[in-house]
């Protein structure tokens, strides 16, 4: 599975985390990095872990496993009680969206469409145009993973009319990070700020102007969340909650994280990005949750469930 133009088709490599507290707490996440984006690999995440260094992405692992460890020392489920939150059907590669599968999509009743791009601008604003023309109820959600400059992504949008564009809710990361770039990306379409969050001050920014994005991407997995509600409440921007096209777990940890910031900011909260399950083969933790259309409806257990997958596991201690 790849993402959008940026990673090679093969196998992703992460792994399931157990963390142990000294009161016998016990809470499990997933540690998914994407080097392809400037992670580490896996393997590095782990070799500092075991030498008591601990990176951003296993401070998100901790994070969530301490959610997760409380809820199930309480006897509960993260989803229970939170108001069900509607995800985006995901399309990693636009060539594969068919006649068929944009029949499935309505029939589900998912209204909207995340696109990965970057590829090759002309056709992608081609298909872009045309998928719209032909599916008037759809709405889509662009991501360029900053992987194209301006001149690019202005040539994209130029290919727009003014119906495409009113069908495009939003567009993540359109070029790398650069303010001026930004502001003038922003004149072209709402922009989303994504991974290049990690470049930005936005206290800066926002004491000298307006800020060029108007949604923020939130990805428990890998940021702090505290931090981006914050960001997103002093501002007023808009939010989506998505997984990070992780684990099973880790959808499970960012369905629950979204569900919690539309009870507390519901005007704020737009559609979720948490139904990422399709971009990998079927496994014993995916078939366990309950899903119906557009909606992540349960996943039996505590904390985010799979109690018994997870007994089933043997783990690896971390040793030094």
């Amino acid at each position: 599975m790849s993402i959008g133009a940026v990673a090679a088709q093969e196998a992703r490599k992460g792994a399931l985390m157990k963390v142990q507290w000294p009161n016998g707490k016990v809470g499990y996440a997933d540690l998914h990095p994407w080097p392809e984006l400037g992670d580490h690999d896996l393997s590095t995440h782990l070799d500092a872990l075991r030498a008591g260094k601990i990176s951003a992405l296993v401070e998100q692992v901790i994070w969530l496993a301490k959610r997760d460890a409380d809820a199930r020392k309480e006897g509960k489920n993260l989803l229970t009680g939170l108001p069900k939150v509607k995800n985006h059907f995901l399309l990693n590669d636009s060539t594969k969206l068919s006649d068929a599968m944009i029949k499935e999509i309505k029939s589900a009743g998912f209204t909207t469409l995340k696109v990965k791009v970057g590829k090759d601008v002309d056709q992608e604003a081609k298909f872009i145009a045309r998928t719209i023309k032909q599916n008037t109820w759809l709405t889509l959600r662009l991501d360029f993973n900053a992987k194209v400059d301006f001149s690019q992504f202005e040539r994209f949008m130029s290919q727009m009319g003014s119906a495409e564009r009113a069908k495009i809710e939003f567009i993540e990361d359109p070029i790398p990070w650069d303010l001026d770039g930004w502001r003038e990306a922003a004149k072209l379409t709402t922009i989303a700020m994504d991974n290049e969050l990690d470049k930005v001050d936005p206290e800066r920014l926002g004491s000298v102007g307006e800020l060029p994005f108007k949604v923020v991407v939130i990805k428990p997995a890998r940021q702090d969340v505290e931090a981006a509600k914050d960001l997103v409440s002093k501002f007023n921007l808009k939010c989506v909650v998505t997984s990070a096209l992780d684990h099973p777990v880790g959808v499970v940890h960012a369905a629950a994280v979204a569900g919690e910031i539309k009870k507390i900011l519901p005007n704020n909260s737009l559609e979720a990005g948490c139904l990422s399950l399709r971009s990998y083969k079927p496994n014993d933790y995916s078939s366990r949750i309950q899903v119906q259309g557009p909606y992540i409806q349960s996943v039996v257990g505590h904390g985010v469930g799979f109690d018994d997958l997870l007994a089933k596991v043997e783990w690896t201690p971390l040793k030094k």
